[in-house]
């Protein structure tokens, strides 16, 4: 059999097919990755320009609502991204609730809000966040919240406006002072400086936002304070130990509270007496007042009671090693005239206890010292918040006798607020 042969080859066109086929493969490759990594980068570039916007808003917000300048504009580059002025409302909650047990009072803020996608990027209470994908948000510049441990300084911006505009191309925002309200201190509501610390001994500044957890991140960043979250209602809730109050005031028949003690000081305690008065009226033939701290299983009492001809004065402290305990004679038997009142000053550097107990907390004191070492020594035991409990059933006159503090403080409890509301109009054009 003879086979058909031939020297003719196909090479040429099969080249051009070859090429052809690579050239669609990399045209192929390119749209398929190379087109959306462009728009990647754009939107990546699109959204650093609009925060870098947002700065530069946050600088000339400031000038207009916390400076001199009424007014103040900066460009947007939109970028196919919508810009809105939302201020606060049930529908877009953003606020800031300050309270205490002896106040209260609530700040909208509103914000400025730029959205691309699932990008989202809005000035709000003096800073600028970020939201991205799935809901977690940033914090890109600090608001107006500033806390160093004594003072507080709270400027809210409260945003106002109806506007918005979406697209390409660049927009104007002007923002526009209009008021500035002071929330505290204030006289006529009653809110003065230093801030009462006689009840709860707290104040509390919520903060509800879209971008509460960021709030809650920044707050955390400061030193002396104490933050939650709360997610169902979107609210970050920061906590500020207030100092006891210092002066003299009535005997409270509850509690005695003194909070944030300079534990660093080995004596804080510049001041602690009390002005006792009968709960009888019969001349101290009847006085008996104590009042009690416990801290675990630590415990320091003091009182003062009448025993037979005597009016003594008792400090006891008793921990897991053990009791000790103090006593010396305020008045003692023979007095001819009793008085209707006495005061007893805790930080008596003249007068003596004594004491038959071993010291464990306080080895080689000897049994005698004055009623101002002894004080200081265990008080500084007890941590640097101290309650003492009153013991209601004692007797004394609680409308009459009186309380004096005054103690060294450690850094980390606020003593002086000052919050504003500063209202911003603003427009977009």
């Amino acid at each position: 059999m003879k086979l058909f042969s031939s020297e003719r080859a196909e090479a040429e066109v099969i080249g051009h097919v070859i090429i052809l086929s690579i050239t669609i493969l990399g045209i192929s490759m390119i749209t398929l990755f190379g087109v959306p990594a462009i728009y990647n980068l754009e939107d990546m570039a699109n959204s650093k320009n609009v925060e870098q916007a947002f700065t530069v808003l946050d600088s000339r917000a400031s000038r207009v609502t916390l400076g001199d300048s009424p007014l103040q504009i900066t460009n947007f580059e939109l970028g196919g991204g919508t810009l809105t002025v939302e201020p606060n409302s049930s529908k877009n909650p953003g606020y800031i609730f300050v309270n205490s047990s002896d106040f209260n009072f609530t700040i909208p803020m509103g914000k400025i809000k730029y959205t691309l996608g699932d990008r989202i990027v809005s000035y709000e209470g003096g800073g600028v966040w970020a939201q991205y994908a799935g809901g977690g948000t940033v914090m890109l510049s600090p608001p107006e919240f500033h806390y160093n441990g004594w003072t507080l300084t709270l400027p809210v911006i409260n945003v106002s406006g109806n506007a918005s505009v979406a697209g390409k191309g660049t927009t104007v925002v002007s923002i526009k002072k209009m008021e500035a309200m002071i929330k505290y201190p204030n006289a006529s509501a009653g809110r003065m400086n230093p801030v009462n610390g006689t009840n709860n001994g707290i104040v509390n500044v919520n903060i509800t936002s879209d971008y509460y957890k960021s709030w809650a991140d920044y707050a955390r960043t400061l030193s002396y304070t104490n933050v939650s979250v709360n997610d169902k209602n979107k609210t970050a809730i920061i906590v500020l130990e207030v100092l006891s109050p210092m002066g003299t005031f009535s005997l409270p028949a509850g509690q005695i509270t003194i909070r944030n003690i300079n534990t660093s000081n080995p004596t804080p305690i510049n001041n602690f007496s009390v002005n006792l008065f009968d709960s009888q009226m019969n001349k101290l033939n009847n006085l008996d007042w104590e009042i009690e701290a416990r801290n675990g299983t630590t415990e320091l009492e003091l009182e003062v009671e009448k025993d037979g001809n005597d009016l003594i004065i008792k400090i006891e402290f008793d921990s897991p090693g053990g009791e000790e305990e103090w006593e010396g004679c305020l008045l003692c038997g023979g007095v001819s005239n009793w008085p209707n009142s006495i005061n007893v000053d805790f930080l008596n550097q003249s007068m003596n206890l004594t004491t038959d107990d071993t010291l464990n907390t306080w080895p080689g004191s000897g049994n005698s010292r004055s009623v101002y070492d002894i004080f200081q020594h265990y008080l500084s035991l007890m941590g640097s918040d101290v309650t003492f409990n009153t013991d209601e059933n004692k007797k004394v006159d609680y409308s009459k006798s009186q309380l004096t503090l005054d103690y060294d403080p450690g850094p980390g409890a606020l003593t002086f607020l000052h919050v504003t509301e500063n209202r911003a109009d603003v427009g977009i054009s």
